[in-house]
């Protein structure tokens, strides 16, 4: 069965923007993180600032993003023609928004568990502790590493829409 999505809909102007910010802003936080993690503390200080600050900015946005979804009209859901593959976007973008939030607060635990926001405070690194002792640490990259991936799933399903119903998906977010 051929089903033809309405792309005339579109979403408000502030989730458009928060969107493709919030985006931006995790392509250049995931590397940023994963290059620090090999890193000595003397050797990260700086880039942790950056990280925090930009996990902060995306943490406020998300929730900004998560007041518009309940408030603000949008399109309907896409629909592919398969229910899996219609249940399987809708999930998708669920756990972006759990992830975003999971991601934020073991960010947030982790600056507070492991000493940095101190060591950054007092300039003293020995305050910041191994990352064997930071609990947070752990879960905070492994929801970065599913981020990532669910992300690759959404572009996959972008051009997925693109190639073979040919349906221009970006219409509704840009």
């Amino acid at each position: 069965m051929e089903v033809k999505n309405d792309l005339s809909k579109k979403f408000d102007k502030g989730t458009i923007w928060i969107h493709w910010l919030t985006a931006v802003l995790i392509l250049a936080l995931f590397p940023m993180g994963k290059y620090m993690s090999g890193l000595e503390p003397e050797d990260k200080m700086n880039l942790i600032k950056i990280h925090a600050i930009l996990g902060i900015v995306i943490f406020i946005l998300t929730i900004i993003r998560t007041y518009f979804f309940f408030k603000k009209p949008r399109p309907e859901d896409l629909k592919t023609g398969s229910k899996f593959n219609d249940k399987l976007a809708v999930w998708i973008h669920n756990i972006f928004y759990l992830l975003l939030f999971g991601i934020a607060i073991s960010g947030l635990a982790t600056m507070i568990i492991g000493g940095y926001g101190e060591a950054l405070k007092s300039g003293n690194l020995e305050l910041i502790k191994s990352h064997d002792e930071i609990g947070p640490l752990a879960p905070h990259g492994l929801m970065a590493t599913i981020m990532m991936i669910l992300l690759a799933m959404h572009v996959i399903g972008f051009i997925k829409h693109f190639i073979l119903k040919k349906e221009n998906t970006l219409k509704r977010i840009f």
